[in-house]
């Protein structure tokens, strides 16, 4: 009996303690609060998020948390430290998702995003920004990767989706940049980033098809990119380029099956290379492994006579208009040697040849 009035009493004593704690800690909340209305209005816009970040976390009321969790992200803003905003966002929409202007927090987002790709890196440390070289890192992909993945069919997923295919591939991580520029061209077939997404796929498994193309898997699919870039905008100056990317890479496809065929002739397996020869000579008639190819099948079989006239190899850089330099009316630069020595500097006797005494 003395045990159970012991727990009895311990009980209620910790629920004291803890509707005590509660009271202090809203007490605290709310101070805090106050604090950063005074520290926003007095424009120390960084205080003031600190504050109201503590507010956030020292209260259980749901309605001052989210208003606590807003005014953390606006002053922020006002401050101008974007890495921070982009956190305080973030919390919101974890935490929050049923109170907020969904699109306009993720736009936000992307906006930061924008940022960070124009340049723009935090201070490292905050009382020293106005060092130039001390900033921290560039967020970008951080950033256009939580705004994709909260809204992956926001308008301005498109050009983020660019923007990171392209990061990618400056950091080496191809596949992850193919499937964003496929994503761009499937979700987003009409919009700016979709054409720039096209040329930039066609232009990445071009080169990736110049080696390393067994299967020839980049090949078709480079092919048929470029196709399909030139069917759906058959007027943009780009095509000149895109006509020379797929002849490049029809070349280096061809060339790599002139080698197998070189291969098995080597090996003594004429009639493997004769295939081979044959595929170069009907896929890509207008290469110069084409060429190669009917050489070598000639020699293997001496029955063997051309049945057509192949086209004409394509050169393998496009040709630019040779313009002169327009004349002018009168000398634009005078020569020294034309200047009646008015630019030549004299020329002193420095003793060289003289004897010292």
């Amino acid at each position: 009996m003395k045990y159970r009035g012991f727990k009895t009493l311990l009980a209620i004593f910790l629920l004291g303690a803890a509707a005590a704690t509660v009271r202090a800690d809203a007490k605290e909340s709310a101070e805090a609060f106050a604090s950063g209305i005074k520290a926003f209005e007095a424009k120390d816009y960084m205080t003031a998020a600190e504050y109201f970040a503590k507010a956030e976390l020292l209260t259980d009321d749901e309605a001052r948390k989210f208003d606590a969790a807003k005014r953390e992200a606006e002053s922020y803003k006002k401050a101008g430290h974007k890495g921070k905003e982009f956190d305080s966002l973030q919390k919101i929409v974890k935490n929050y998702p049923s109170k907020i202007n969904f699109s306009e927090v993720i736009d936000r987002q992307f906006a930061i995003g924008d940022a960070y790709y124009h340049g723009y890196k935090d201070p490292a440390f905050w009382s020293l920004r106005f060092i130039p070289f001390l900033t921290g890192k560039n967020r970008m992909q951080e950033i256009y990767e939580a705004a994709i993945k909260h809204a992956p069919y926001a308008p301005s997923g498109a050009m983020a989706r660019l923007r990171l295919a392209v990061h990618y591939l400056k950091s080496s991580d191809n596949e992850k940049a193919l499937e964003m520029l496929r994503e761009i061209i499937r979700c987003f077939p009409d919009t700016e980033a979709a054409r720039f997404a096209m040329l930039e796929l066609g232009n990445a498994l071009s080169e990736m098809s110049l080696t390393g193309d067994g299967d020839e898997k980049y090949y078709n699919e480079a092919i048929s990119v470029l196709q399909e870039f030139r069917k759906k905008y058959p007027d943009l100056s780009e095509n000149e380029w895109v006509t020379q990317c797929e002849n490049n890479v029809r070349s280096a496809c061809a060339q790599r099956l002139y080698q197998v065929a070189e291969f098995y002739h080597k090996e003594g397996q004429d009639n493997s290379a004769t295939v081979y020869l044959l595929d170069v000579m009907r896929r890509f008639p207008d290469t110069q492994a084409a060429d190669a190819s009917e050489r070598l099948l000639t020699k293997l079989d001496k029955t063997y006579f051309p049945e057509q006239i192949r086209p004409e190899i394509p050169p393998n850089y496009p040709k630019y208009e040779m313009l002169k330099f327009p004349q002018e009316n009168r000398t634009l630069l005078v020569a020294p040697s034309a200047s009646n020595g008015k630019f030549l500097l004299p020329v002193y006797d420095l003793n060289l040849n003289k004897e010292k005494k």
